[in-house]
C-alpha cells in the first residue's frame, strides 16, 4: 500500500513539472497582414480550435491580425490566392502522455472588414466562437462544429448558417435570403429585415422578436418552442401555424381564421401576399404582433 501511495504522488510531481515546462513554452505572438480591399473578392477562414471575430474596419484595407499562446507560427497562416484571401487556423498535434489535453484560451482570429462590400464570406469553424459585427457581403457562408455564434449589424444578399452545437444570436441585421440549419442550440433572432426566412432545427428554441413582414418566414423545429414576434403589426400574410404535441397561439391584428385548433391554426391577414408557416413536433408555438 505504501509503495501505491509513493508511485501515485510521484506520478503527480512529474505531471505537475511536465504541465509548467509546457505552459512555459507555450510563448505569446502575434502575427498582421494587411490587404488591398480591392484585391480581395472573397475570404475563406477555416479555423480549428480558436475564436474569429469579424468586423468593420475603419481602413481601405482587410486587416488580419492573429494572438495567441502558442509558439509554432505555422499554426496560423495568411495567404492570398488570387483574389482569394485564406486564413486557417490549426491545430499541432503532440505526442506523449498531454498530447491530447490542451489547457486555457488557444488564441484569437481578428479580420477588419473595409465597409466596401467584400462578395463572399466563407468561415469554417470547428470549435471557436464566432462573432461577426457590421460588415457587408453578398455571400455569407458559416459552417460550425461547436460554438457561439454572435452576430450584429450584419448586411447580406444571400446568408446561411449550419451549426451542430452552440447558440445562434442575430440582432439588427438585414437579409436577402437567410438558411439557418440547427442540430442542438438554440437560436435567437432579434430585429431582422429578411425578405426569405428559413430556420430548421431539431432541438433547441427558436425565438424570433421584432421580426419586419418579408414575403416568406419558414421555421421547423422537431424539439423546441418557436416564438415570433413582429415589430409591426403585418398587412397582408398568411399564417400556418402546428404542434404536435402542444399549443398553438396567434394573437395577429385583423387574422382571420379559417382553422382554428389546438394544436392547428391557419388564417389571413388582408391579401396574404406574404407566407408564415411555423411547424413544432415537440413544443409550444406563440406568435404576436
Amino acid at each position: 500500500m505504501k509503495k501505491i501511495v509513493l508511485t501515485s504522488a510521484a506520478l503527480v510531481l512529474i505531471c505537475g513539472f511536465i504541465l509548467k515546462v509546457n505552459v512555459a513554452e507555450a510563448k505569446s505572438f502575434e502575427k498582421n497582414r494587411s490587404y488591398d480591399i480591392e484585391s480581395v473578392d472573397t475570404l475563406k477562414v477555416d479555423n480549428e480550435s480558436w475564436d474569429v471575430s469579424l468586423k468593420k474596419s475603419n481602413s481601405n484595407q482587410v486587416i488580419v491580425s492573429a494572438k495567441g499562446k502558442k509558439k509554432e507560427k505555422q499554426l496560423v497562416t495568411f495567404k492570398q490566392d488570387g483574389k482569394t484571401l485564406i486564413i486557417k487556423q490549426k491545430d499541432q498535434k503532440k505526442s506523449g502522455f498531454l498530447g491530447e489535453f490542451t489547457f486555457g484560451k488557444k488564441g484569437t482570429i481578428s479580420i477588419g472588414i473595409p465597409s466596401s462590400r467584400i462578395n463572399k464570406i466563407d468561415l469554417n469553424n470547428k470549435y471557436g466562437d464566432i462573432q461577426l459585427s457590421k460588415i457587408s457581403t453578398n455571400n455569407l457562408i458559416v459552417h460550425n462544429d461547436s460554438g457561439d455564434k454572435k452576430i450584429k449589424g450584419i448586411s447580406a444578399s444571400k446568408a446561411v448558417f449550419v451549426s451542430k452545437d452552440g447558440m445562434l444570436s442575430i440582432e439588427n441585421s438585414t437579409f436577402g435570403n437567410l438558411n439557418i440549419s440547427s442540430t442542438s442550440g438554440d437560436n435567437y433572432i432579434k430585429n431582422v429585415n429578411g425578405s426569405k426566412i428559413k430556420i430548421t432545427s431539431k432541438d433547441g428554441e427558436v425565438s424570433i422578436k421584432d421580426i419586419k413582414e418579408g414575403k416568406s418566414l419558414a421555421v421547423k423545429s422537431d424539439s423546441g418552442d418557436i416564438g415570433v414576434s413582429y415589430k409591426q403589426a403585418p398587412t397582408s400574410l398568411s399564417v400556418a401555424a402546428k404542434s404536435n404535441s402542444s399549443d398553438v397561439k396567434l394573437k395577429l391584428n385583423r387574422l382571420k381564421k379559417n382553422t382554428d385548433t389546438e394544436k392547428l391554426q391557419k388564417g389571413k391577414i388582408g391579401q396574404g401576399f406574404n407566407k408564415l408557416n411555423l411547424l413544432s413536433n415537440n413544443g409550444v408555438i406563440n406568435v404576436t404582433n
